[in-house]
């Protein structure tokens, strides 16, 4: 019987922990602040959104200068870069 009551103590901590970390994960997700703009490359820095207002890679590379950013196609872009 102490073996039973056991086992049932830890199977409801083990799926309490499982519940944490999926309600942790949806917060988290709904945290992350969408990225402005409809372009076809993205800043991402340190600080804030990203920024997606940019048409051209060249563009975007000169905003990031001094800024420590990085520059990358748009994600939500819906070309696939091929024509």
């Amino acid at each position: 019987m102490k073996t039973l009551t056991t086992f049932a103590a830890v199977a409801a901590l083990i799926a309490g922990i499982g519940v944490a970390s999926a309600q942790n994960s949806q917060g988290t997700a709904a945290a992350k602040p969408a990225a402005a703009g409809t372009g076809k490359f993205c800043l991402t820095g340190k600080d804030g959104p990203k920024n997606c207002s940019f048409m051209t890679m060249a563009a975007c590379q000169t905003a990031a200068k001094g800024k420590k950013g990085t520059c990358a196609a748009n994600p939500q872009d819906a070309t696939t870069g091929s024509k």
